[in-house]
C-alpha cells in the first residue's frame, strides 16, 4: 500500500490526510503541538468558550457545504459583519463579509478540525525536523533524531518558513531549492487575539466589525456570545484581533495567558481595552483577558508554489488569505496532485 505523510494538522492536513485515506492511500499526520486545528483553535475558561484564530468558516462550495453539514451539530452566526475605519466611523455592510454564511459549532471552531481527524493516524507533539530520500522513497526524522518512517510521498502544510527549514535541513539539493525560496517569499501578518469576559453584552447591531482601511490597531472586533453556547446568559465575550503593526509593536511585551481582575494588566491591554469601549460602549470592567499570540496569523499575498517529485506544500498561504475553507481547498488540491502521482 501506498503511503504519505503530512506535515502539520491544521486544517489543509486535516483535509488533505481524509481525501488520501478515503482513496485507500494510507497516511501518517505528524504535529509538533498537542492538539489539531491550527488557528482553528477554541479555547475555554470557565463557562465561556471561545474561538481565538479563525472565527468562522465559509461554505463556498458544494464539497464544503456537504463537509459542514456531515458534522451534524454546525450552526450560522445570524447578526451580520459590519465595517470601521481608523477614525472609529462604523457603518453597515460590506461586500466580503456582510451578506456571506457563517458557520460555527457550539463547542468551537476547533470541532470541525476534530471531525476531520477523527479516524486519521495523527502523530501530537512530534516535530518534523528533515526528510531524506530512501531509493524509492522518503524517510523522515524528527528533531529529537529518531526515524519517523518511510513514505511514497509528502505533504507539507505548515506555515511557509517551517516547511522552508524542514527542506533546508533535508537532502534534497538542488532540487529543493527553488521551493525552498518560493517559501521564503511569503509574507504573513502577525496577530494579537484579546478575548475579554465582561459583565454584560453591548447594545450594538453587528456580529462583528472589521476594519477596511487597515490603519486601526484592532484589525476585527466580535462579539463572540452570539455564537450559541459561547458565553452564559448576559455575559458580553468580545474578541478583538490587532494588526499586525499593533502585534509587532507589543510581540515580546505581551505573553499568552490570562489576566483576572486581581492581576495587574499590562499596558499594551489597558490600550486594546480603550479601544473596544471606543467601539462596542463602555461594558466595565473585565471578568478576565485571555492574550493569544499568532506570529504566522494571515498570508499577505498568493504565492504560487512549485512541487518536487512527490513533495507538495498545501496551505491558505498559496491562495493569500487567511481564511479555514481556502486551507480546507487547498488541502483537496494537494490530494489530488498526490493520488494522480501515486496512481
Amino acid at each position: 500500500m501506498k503511503t504519505v505523510a503530512v506535515v502539520g494538522a491544521g486544517m489543509a492536513g486535516l483535509a488533505a490526510a481524509c481525501a488520501l485515506q478515503a482513496a485507500g492511500i494510507a497516511t501518517v499526520v505528524f504535529e509538533k503541538s498537542r492538539g489539531v486545528g491550527g488557528r482553528a483553535a477554541t479555547r475555554r475558561i470557565g463557562d465561556c468558550c471561545f474561538d481565538h484564530g479563525a472565527q468562522y468558516v465559509k461554505a463556498t462550495s458544494t464539497a464544503l457545504q456537504d463537509l459542514i453539514a456531515a458534522t451534524g451539530d454546525a450552526v450560522q452566526i445570524q447578526r451580520p459583519v459590519w465595517t470601521f475605519t481608523a477614525a472609529n466611523q462604523i457603518g453597515p455592510g460590506d461586500v466580503a463579509y456582510g451578506n456571506e454564511q457563517k458557520w460555527t459549532w457550539p463547542a468551537g471552531i476547533t470541532r470541525l478540525a476534530k471531525y476531520l481527524a477523527n479516524g486519521l493516524d495523527v502523530r501530537l507533539e512530534t516535530t518534523v525536523a528533515s526528510i531524506h530520500t530512501a531509493d524509492d522513497c522518503y524517510r523522515l526524522t524528527a528533531a529529537d533524531g529518531n526515524d519517523l518512517g518511510y513514505f511514497d510521498a509528502i505533504l507539507l502544510t505548515t506555515p511557509a518558513p517551517q516547511s522552508a527549514t524542514i527542506l533546508a535541513a533535508s537532502d534534497l539539493a538542488p532540487e529543493s531549492t527553488a521551493l525552498i525560496t518560493a517559501l521564503h517569499s511569503v509574507q504573513y501578518r502577525r496577530s494579537i487575539s484579546i478575548t475579554a469576559a465582561f459583565p454584560h453584552r453591548p447594545a450594538v447591531p453587528w456580529y462583528a466589525l472589521v476594519n477596511t482601511d487597515r490603519h486601526h490597531p484592532i484589525s476585527w472586533l466580535a462579539c463572540e456570545h452570539d455564537k450559541p453556547g459561547r458565553a452564559p446568559d448576559g455575559i458580553g465575550l468580545l474578541i478583538a484581533q490587532m494588526s499586525n503593526s499593533w502585534a509587532t509593536t507589543y510581540w515580546d511585551e505581551l505573553q499568552k495567558g490570562t489576566f483576572t481582575p486581581t492581576d495587574p494588566l499590562p499596558p499594551p491591554i489597558h490600550e486594546a481595552l480603550a479601544m473596544i469601549w471606543m467601539l462596542a460602549g463602555d461594558l466595565d470592567a473585565p471578568l478576565w483577558v485571555n492574550v493569544q499570540r499568532w506570529r504566522y496569523a494571515l498570508p499577505d499575498t498568493a504565492t504560487p508554489l512549485t512541487t518536487m517529485d512527490r513533495i507538495v506544500v498545501a496551505g491558505d498561504m498559496v491562495a493569500g488569505q487567511g481564511r479555514v475553507h481556502l486551507a480546507i481547498e487547498d488541502g483537496w488540491r494537494a490530494a489530488d496532485q498526490i493520488r494522480g502521482w501515486l496512481g
